[in-house]
């Protein structure tokens, strides 16, 4: 009895204080805390004559109005410039925002063009807020891909498929990226399956007739918090069985060793025939001098195609 009425004496606490509190009091947003902002602080677009679109926000529950004006301004390294690789389709260069619009857009038309150039930047930064402030995020920083990139017809997502020694037949995803200086180098992310990291992707060099890839071994390909160190590292396949004469015709009998390289041979559309076994080999120690296995081993003839 004692515990019942003490339970009963707490309910009905409780629920004095729960009919002292208005459910529907909200807290009301302060206007004067309102500020207009860009909603991405970066972007990308590749030079193909689409619309960029970047999109600015009022934050204001209140119904606030207001505008703000950006400007746009070149990298001072590879700069874009403007009537030249992009046209502003807000002439004005000025957003204005309603209660019913509280989000605008900064267009830019891209323009296309058949020379190869490389990669050009701006900065377009909001300015001259006029019945609000400016936020944090004011400035977004723009990348116009040149597609007339020499290495273009291998870059992007291929889709890899072959024998893996462990795993039986395989297929998963290889994405090929341009370096930003070097127009032979690419990079690869994700080149072994179940044996790569994203951020450590591994390159490689494409020859001046764009028909061969050499991807070195001993390159870092992925990272772990059980292992110090995983390397690519391979064998070489039989080249003659892939038309390639030179002393390499064993198949998976001879490591590739440091200097060396797994070998690409590149089709004119793009197909990429790696002609090495290759994988991920797992070290105990820093020095990569104890090994602790492999994750997994690709066989000769591995084919990445878009």
């Amino acid at each position: 009895m004692k515990l019942f009425k003490l339970t009963y004496g707490l309910m009905a606490a409780s629920m004095l204080m729960l009919a002292s509190c208005n459910i529907n009091d909200y807290p009301e947003f302060d206007n004067a805390d309102a500020f207009v902002a860009i909603q991405q602080t970066s972007a990308s677009i590749s030079e193909t004559g689409d619309t960029l679109s970047i999109p600015v926000m009022l934050t204001s529950l209140g119904g606030l109005q207001g505008s703000v004006d950006f400007e746009i301004t070149p990298d001072s390294v590879a700069g874009a410039k403007e009537g030249v690789h992009f046209t502003v389709i807000n002439a004005s260069k000025t957003l204005t925002f309603t209660p019913d619009q509280p989000t605008q857009e900064i267009k830019l038309k891209i323009i296309d063009n058949d020379e190869f150039g490389g990669d050009v930047k701006m900065n377009v930064k909001l300015v001259n807020a006029q019945g609000v402030q400016l936020g944090a995020n004011k400035i977004c920083q723009v990348t116009i891909e040149d597609d007339e990139h020499p290495l273009s017809f291998i870059l992007g997502t291929l889709n890899a498929k072959g024998i893996s020694y462990f795993n039986d037949e395989q297929e998963w995803e290889v994405t090929f990226a341009k370096d930003a200086d070097d127009l032979s180098k690419v990079w690869i992310y994700n080149l072994v399956p179940g044996g790569s990291s994203s951020t450590s992707p591994v390159y490689g060099i494409v020859n001046e007739e764009k028909t061969e890839i050499h991807i070195p071994v001993g390159q870092e390909i992925a990272k772990s918090s059980s292992y110090p160190k995983i390397l690519l590292e391979g064998f070489y396949g039989d080249h003659s069985a892939f038309g390639i004469e030179d002393e390499h015709t064993t198949d998976g009998e001879e490591d590739i060793p440091n200097g060396g390289f797994i070998t690409g041979l590149i089709a004119a559309d793009g197909t990429i025939t790696l002609i090495d076994w290759f994988g991920s080999h797992v070290y105990s120690d820093d020095a990569a001098t104890a090994s602790a296995g492999w994750y997994n081993i690709l066989e000769t003839g591995i084919v990445l195609k878009k």
